[in-house]
């Protein structure tokens, strides 16, 4: 509608052959206009709808919490967002399909992350009362004896440092999985993950919201915490923001300092199923990928600080998506491939 009403308004025609001329050349243009910003709409627009939406439900939850924003973070990240969307339009215009996606997935991911981080900071504010009793007494239940692992590992710290090695991986490797796909052609497969990521992350911080989890070394566990040598970043440092968050000590939100509060059901353990199945057909990396996440599961008790339902949930929920994923997409083939019957 825009470029007609340019033309309409250059003043009048010519001639009736220029008129003619240019009224075809509309749909054209029209045409490649459209084919270039249809590039910009993956992994899909209510996906970009549903990011757009919570980073407004952000800002209504700021100004409900009277919180002071430190503005670089995010500053930073909705200029990373705005150039690679730029990048990603001018791939389109030039017909460079793996580069346009790499550039999209990025933009999309970023955008999607930094609202739901916001918007699970947000999610904690209320202090509901922690869940980690039940989540201790469900481990027993199901015969775990978690501080008899965690002081298997401080027995053995070379392999409590090789799970916390692959447990800092999961960040890093949804890097990989951009790449990968996007240099493979697999991009059906990266709009997939993102649009499964996104509901994953949303869905753990959903749960998180109404049952919030300090983690292991925070609760009861701590007390019998095993002398050794362990890694254990993951799961200490979001205890400072989790308890100034409960106890009404916090007031300014910087996104370099948000940091992953979900407990159950983990997101690392949902990342992990989701990131290696989104690089398992992937020559060479994929085989890798899946050991490297499996022993992410492996860790998230021991790094992450997890109870075994944690990363039960997290798996499932996660394993759930990709089915449901499968089964839509194998719905849809046959849809197309049934022959259309003549009905007498």
């Amino acid at each position: 509608m825009l470029l007609e009403q340019d033309g309409a308004a250059g003043g009048g025609l010519p001639s009736a052959a220029a008129g003619t001329a240019r009224a075809t050349d509309r749909p054209h243009l029209a045409r490649d206009v459209s084919g270039i910003t249809a590039g910009l709409a993956a992994p899909g627009r209510r996906f970009w709808a549903l990011a757009a939406a919570v980073a407004a439900l952000d800002g209504l939850g700021i100004v409900w919490a009277g919180l002071r924003v430190e503005p670089a973070g995010f500053l930073a990240a909705f200029g990373a967002v705005a150039a690679l969307l730029a990048a990603a339009l001018l791939c389109s215009a030039i017909r460079e399909p793996k580069l346009r996606a790499m550039a999209l997935a990025s933009a999309y991911l970023i955008a999607v992350t930094t609202a739901l981080a916001v918007l699970h900071v947000l999610a904690a504010l209320p202090a509901l009362p922690l869940a980690d009793d039940a989540l201790a007494r469900i481990e027993t239940i199901l015969g775990f004896d978690g501080p008899a692992y965690l002081a298997f590992l401080a027995e053995h710290p070379d392999l409590a440092r090789g799970l916390a090695l692959a447990y800092h991986s999961s960040g890093p490797q949804i890097g990989l999985v951009v790449i990968a796909l996007s240099a493979c052609g697999r991009t059906a497969r990266l709009w997939a993950f993102a649009r499964l990521f996104t509901l994953a992350l949303a869905a753990c911080i959903l749960v998180s919201s109404v049952l919030p989890a300090a983690g292991t070394y925070a609760a009861a566990a701590v007390q019998s915490r095993p002398a050794g040598e362990m890694e254990t970043i993951g799961a200490l440092w979001h205890l400072d923001a989790l308890r100034a968050l409960r106890d009404g000590s916090f007031h300014t939100l910087a996104l370099s300092e948000i940091r992953g509060l979900v407990t159950f059901p983990s997101f690392h353990a949902s990342l992990a199923v989701l990131t290696g199945w989104a690089l398992m057909p992937v020559p060479v990396i994929g085989p890798l990928a899946l050991f490297l996440n499996g022993a992410i599961v492996v860790a998230a008790i021991g790094a992450g600080g997890h109870y075994l339902p944690d990363v039960i949930a997290g798996a499932a929920l996660a394993f759930a998506l990709v089915f449901a994923h499968l089964a839509a997409r194998r719905r849809a083939s046959g849809h197309r491939a049934s022959p259309v019957r003549a009905t007498v």
